[in-house]
């Protein structure tokens, strides 16, 4: 006799458990390749919990005989699934996911062998016993080759639903109103994963779910043919008995999906052994606002939902798409998406996806629906021309194929892969080789000794690079949006974990150092005569600096300033683009974007701005426990997002000074070029410290930086159990490393400052920068913040004093007068730079430029 128990009224007042229920498809998909099955039930399993003294009043019925409370869990209270499967997971720690699975009272031992299923069992029995845990004899099932778990049938070639339950649809009457049509519609979309096109089918159905506001009983029904029609269908299909296989992910998963006007869907397949083999069928209807897309966007929109339907098996391996969509195409090779189809390629970039294009009529299994014809070259929008042509991060994605097209082309290259193709393949670590062959492209193999080199460096696979596509490396590695014109640690750092020429390191910096913009744009980093003032974090988000930048001109959003808000540990930023200063509105940001999500800091850091001393941000402050600190008058370098905001000065003036008005959209880029970026104070990426990883770069989707594969037997439980440990351990010592580097490059960097300055010597006919001071800036049209900060080349034609020369611009032949050396910088000529890196002479100066050797002093990481 089971209690059944009213306790609705309890359930409404207790705070729920969110322990996770396991997902039936991941339980299933589990059980891939076992032959043995053995399936346990508890004796009352609830009936084994016992409640905790303090809450057994409250678990309290009444009777004919009087008032009683339960000493063990009762069924109906609304935590109790996820108390018992909490148990569960404790008992069978090590074990669930290996040998045995449990969803909530139900546990399923699975071996690929009978003498491996012996001692699973054995395993088992023995965790439970330990528990005191006792079963049911008579309800468990050992050792079989075909057993019922969870509403499916297992077998070992696949899965099939319970022909119990599918009896019980096929006895299902034609509804007659509203609520039986959705009973119906949930018996069977449980099983709709066995059902190919079930959206498609069920929406007859499903269009009288939408037309009735108030699902009732007594609600008039609109049958019609169409009706009947799709429901003898979804009948006959559960009655057909289907097998779906559980996945090998040894092996590349298969999506065949297509879209029409009304529906979506796709069929996720493998193929091997000469076989295909059907894991899951997958579709749904659109919303009324899909259904309004153009063709590109469902097609598209096809893409999108079945990666994200089916992400934890495409996740990590290739991917292929087997379809008339040219939607993912066109997301490639347009120039200009719309904002929808921008983030939506965004979106598949995780995923290694390869496009095997069939027309309609080869692909009856994906082309469910109905096709359009696609014509991309025509395809217009307004909002396509007010993009910036720097917003398309996919532009020139086929740089790989140039690539591998010069590695076939080079004599000495193309020995070296024919050699490494036909011989056996090379182990991951294989140290008897050089190079290795993937994909048909030549990668060179690195070996790296410790944790931060192998973190920060990247891949031991680095992609081989001809000397002919260098600049276009460099060019994405420094000059794309997302590369934010970094300097050359930073440069170097990104190129050096993920490709490979002789002398990257020289070609690097000259090209840095010659770079145009970065020259014209950036500040000239002069030393000062104060000593610095050292101070000491010890973990993310201790200390912040806030500032705020601007007016800018008004963008289409009237947004003219710019909130800055940098953590000293991690140098993490955060950039907020604003109408208005007023202390209310910071402090709303503050307490939103910051502390909301990062925690409130020990200390904030700003200047004497009126938004930052006034009374309510103060009392804001002190009523949360945070210390104010100021910097003082006219000395802004104490505060740390002073420093940013002359680094973001640069960036925002090299991409928005021919359309200020849109600055603010290039934001959340410049942001992330920042975070990605390995500072030289902690010598990490402020990604990595305040994240725990690195997020992926366009750069990496070019060159298809490969990653070796995981063991397709162990199961993600215990991916997710070394994932957190390792992670702890590994932030544990990268704060360490990050402290002792901090404290290793601050004193470097005060006896730098402390030597006050830095002798510099240029000699007439140099060619320099000359930096424009404010007021001589004579268009109003643009913000000076925009402005170039130095005019140039200039050439030097007559020393005046050790420190004054008098200098011509080149461009114009005009006598700028006597300038001092310390707002002078060397020009760097980008044509003087041949594509291997080496310096071409300057025929147009009667004496040579001056080249300064380049001294980097590389940090020394943890072993």
């Amino acid at each position: 006799m089971r209690f059944c128990i009213d306790y609705r009224k309890l359930n409404e007042i207790t705070v729920r458990d969110a322990y996770p229920i396991p997902r039936i498809d991941d339980t299933l998909d589990e059980l891939h390749q076992s032959q043995f099955f053995s399936t346990l039930d508890l004796r009352a399993g609830y009936c084994q919990v016992e409640v905790d003294p303090s809450s057994r009043a409250l678990t309290a019925f009444v009777t004919h005989k009087g008032l009683f409370e339960c000493t063990v869990m009762p069924f109906g209270l609304t935590n109790a699934p996820a108390t018992f499967q909490r148990l569960m997971d404790i008992v069978l720690a090590g074990l669930k996911w290996q040998c045995c699975l449990v969803y909530i009272d139900d546990i399923i031992v699975y071996s690929p062998t009978f003498s491996q299923h012996l001692q699973d069992l054995r395993k088992v029995f023995l965790a439970l016993a330990d528990a005191n845990l006792t079963l049911k004899a008579s309800k468990c099932h050992f050792c079989r080759r075909e057993m019922k778990f969870l509403g499916h049938v297992i077998t070992t070639n696949g899965i099939k639903p319970d022909p119990n339950l599918t009896s019980t649809i096929a006895q299902f009457n034609e509804p007659k109103n509203i609520k039986a049509v959705q009973a119906f519609l949930g018996l069977t979309s449980y099983y709709g994963r066995f059902i190919q096109n079930y959206a498609k089918i069920a929406e007859p159905l499903l269009k009288l779910l939408r037309s009735s506001h108030v699902p009732s009983s007594r609600s008039r029904l609109a049958w019609n043919e169409d009706c009947t029609a799709a429901f003898q269908t979804l009948k006959q299909r559960l009655m057909s008995h289907p097998i779906m296989h559980t996945p090998n992910f040894s092996y590349p998963f298969i999506l065949e999906l297509d879209a029409c006007e009304y529906g979506i869907g796709c069929i996720l397949t493998q193929e091997y052994e000469k076989k295909k083999y059907v894991i899951a069928y997958a579709s749904r209807t659109l919303s009324s606002a899909e259904r309004n897309y153009s063709a590109v966007e469902r097609e598209a929109l096809a893409i999108v939902w079945a990666t994200k339907h089916f992400r934890q098996y495409l996740e990590g391996g290739p991917v292929i798409v087997r379809s008339d969509c040219k939607a993912l195409e066109w997301l490639k090779n347009a120039r200009d998406p719309t904002g929808r189809l921008t983030r939506w390629s965004m979106k598949l970039s995780p995923y290694s996806i390869l496009i095997q294009h069939r027309p309609g009529t080869s692909n009856p299994n994906g082309d469910f629906m109905s096709r359009y014809p696609i014509q991309t070259d025509t395809f217009t929008s307004p909002e396509l021309n007010s993009l910036e042509a720097g917003i398309n991060i996919l532009e020139g994605t086929n740089l790989l194929d140039d690539i591998r097209s010069a590695q076939q082309k080079d004599t000495r290259l193309f020995r070296i892969i024919q050699s490494l193709s036909s011989q056996r393949p090379l182990l991951f670590n294989a140290k008897h080789s050089p190079y290795i062959v993937i994909n048909t492209l030549l990668y060179k193999i690195r070996y790296l000794n410790s944790y931060t080199d192998q973190r920060l460096l990247g891949s031991k696979h680095l992609l081989v690079i001809l000397q002919t596509l260098q600049t276009a490396i460099l060019k994405w590695a420094h000059d794309h949006p997302t590369a934010g014109h970094a300097g050359r640690i930073k440069t170097l750092y990104r190129l050096s974990s993920r490709v490979y020429w002789p002398s990257m390191r020289k070609d690097v910096f000259k090209y840095v150092q010659s770079c145009l913009s970065c020259q014209q744009f950036k500040h000239s980093n002069a030393p000062t005569a104060n000593p610095m003032q050292l101070h000491t974090i010890t973990q993310p988000w201790h200390t912040i600096g806030i500032d705020i930048m601007g007016p800018f001109p008004p963008t289409s959003r009237q947004k003219r300033f710019l909130l800055v808000i940098v953590d000293y540990f991690t140098r993490w930023v955060e950039l907020l683009a604003l109408r208005q200063t007023t202390t209310t509105h910071i402090a709303n940001i503050l307490i939103d974007e910051i502390i909301c999500r990062y925690g409130v800091p020990l200390y904030i850091l700003s200047d004497n701005g009126p938004q930052f001393i006034s009374h309510l941000f103060n009392e804001i402050c002190a009523n949360m426990g945070i210390n104010r600190k100021f910097t003082a008058n006219y000395h802004p370098q104490t505060n740390m997002s002073e420093r940013v905001n002359r680094t973001l000065k640069a960036q925002i003036d090299i991409y928005a000074q021919r359309r200020p008005g849109l600055w603010d959209k290039e934001l959340q880029k410049l942001a992330f070029a920042i975070r990605k970026s390995v500072n030289d104070t902690t010598g990490d990426t402020p990604a990595y410290l305040n994240l725990g990883r690195d997020p992926v770069i366009p750069l990496d989707l070019i060159i298809n930086q490969p990653v070796p594969d995981s063991p397709s037997n162990t199961p993600e439980y215990t991916f997710i159990q070394l994932y957190r440990t390792k992670l702890a351990h590994n932030l544990q010592m990268t704060y360490h490393f990050v402290r002792k580097h901090s404290e290793i490059h601050k004193l470097s960097q005060k006896a730098a400052y402390d030597t006050h300055t830095i002798n510099r010597h240029f000699h007439v006919g140099d060619l320099v920068w000359i930096q424009i001071p404010t007021p001589r800036i004579e268009n109003t049209n643009i913000t000076h913040k925009l402005r170039p900060k130095f005019q140039g080349p200039c050439r030097l034609l007559e020393q005046l004093s050790p420190s004054t020369f008098i200098a011509m611009r080149i461009s114009d032949h005009v006598n700028i007068g006597s300038t001092n050396i310390d707002r002078m910088k060397p020009y760097y000529d980008p044509q003087t730079i041949a594509p291997n890196g080496t310096t071409t002479p300057d025929n147009s100066s009667p004496t040579p430029v001056r080249r300064y050797p380049l001294r980097v002093r590389r940090p020394t990481r943890p072993t």
